[in-house]
Parts: C-alpha cells; sequence; structure tokens
C-alpha cells in the first residue's frame, strides 16, 4: 500500500512539473543597467541607471536596452515588434520597472531626455495628470496614444550647453596666464 501511495504522489509531481513546462514560458523580466557599461542599442550613448531607461525583451530572451524611450521607439519600427515579447519603462518618479503596455506617459517637447523625445513614463494615470498640471503643460498618452506619436526629437537646452562645452572658448575670453 505504501509503494502505491509513494507512485501516486511522485506521479502527481511529475505531471504538475510537465503542465506547469508545457503552459507556457517564464515572464520576462528587465535585467539591471550596469552604468558606464551598458549602451543604448540605437544611439550607442551610455544608459543611465535612471527613469529614462528602457528595454526590450526579445522572443529569443536577448535583451536591448535603451537609453531614452524614443530609441527603443526607432528600433521597433527598424526591426519589427514581432520580434519583441515585453517592452519596460520605468516610473518618472520610483524608476521602477513597468511593462510600456501598463503605463501611462507624459509628453511636451520641453521636458528633458537623455535624446529630446520628451516622454516621461508613469505607473498610473492619475501620477501622469498630476505631472502635467503641476508643469502646466504636456499632453497625457496611453499606449495607444503613444504608438500614433509623431516621435520628434527637439535640442534640449543641457544638450546645447554640452555641445558649447566642447567647443572653442568664445572670443572676447581669456585664459588665466602665471604672472612670474
Amino acid at each position: 500500500m505504501k509503494k502505491t501511495k509513494w507512485t501516486t504522489i511522485i506521479g502527481v509531481i511529475v505531471g504538475v512539473s510537465l503542465f506547469m513546462i508545457g503552459c507556457g514560458k517564464q515572464e520576462a523580466q528587465p535585467v539591471d543597467i550596469a552604468e558606464g557599461v551598458d549602451k543604448c542599442d540605437i544611439c550607442h550613448m551610455h544608459v543611465a541607471n535612471d527613469q529614462h531607461a528602457t528595454e526590450l525583451v526579445l522572443q529569443d530572451g536577448k535583451v536591448l536596452k535603451f537609453d531614452d524611450i524614443g530609441c527603443m521607439h526607432t528600433w521597433v519600427k527598424e526591426h519589427g515588434a514581432e520580434q519583441v515579447n515585453t517592452q519596460f519603462v520605468r516610473d518618472y518618479y520610483t524608476a521602477e520597472w513597468l511593462k510600456a503596455d501598463q503605463a501611462t506617459f507624459a509628453y511636451d517637447k520641453t521636458f528633458k531626455t537623455p535624446m529630446g523625445y520628451g516622454i516621461y513614463s508613469f505607473q498610473d494615470k492619475a501620477a501622469a495628470e498630476a505631472f502635467v498640471s503641476e508643469q502646466k503643460t504636456g499632453v497625457v498618452m496611453n499606449t495607444d496614444s503613444l504608438n500614433s506619436h509623431p516621435w520628434e526629437r527637439t535640442m534640449s537646452e543641457h544638450m546645447k550647453m554640452d555641445m558649447n562645452m566642447d567647443s572653442k572658448p568664445s572670443e572676447g575670453t581669456t585664459t588665466p596666464k602665471s604672472h612670474h
């Protein structure tokens, strides 16, 4: 009688295990960003571990990282959505990972993002609406409206400043001289 009981228990365990394996793959998960190492798969800039980082998990399990949601959109447009398992964005306030299709977005050309797309992600619609209200500018978008968004880049003031810092000193600027 004991042998039959153990055979039944083992049979149930094996059956449940096979059922779980056969019912689908493990859900795709975002991976950690290695600042100073990871580069955007579109613009090749370093990806900061912040609220602007996004990721794609492809059907084959490969993870692509982006420094701006606009770069992620560009990759999908160039390579096709059929290769994508899951898109991840980060909540603007907490930087927690969210599935892009469950997030709400805020856009304004004045919102500063790494590549100038001006789109922030939020965990819920109320947070996005509150942010837009607080900023007194911008529009709240869902995934559908994001898909029809024109995806134009704007040069933010901080990008202009970064470019100017790389150039020669402007006329009339003096450099310190040593006095002996």
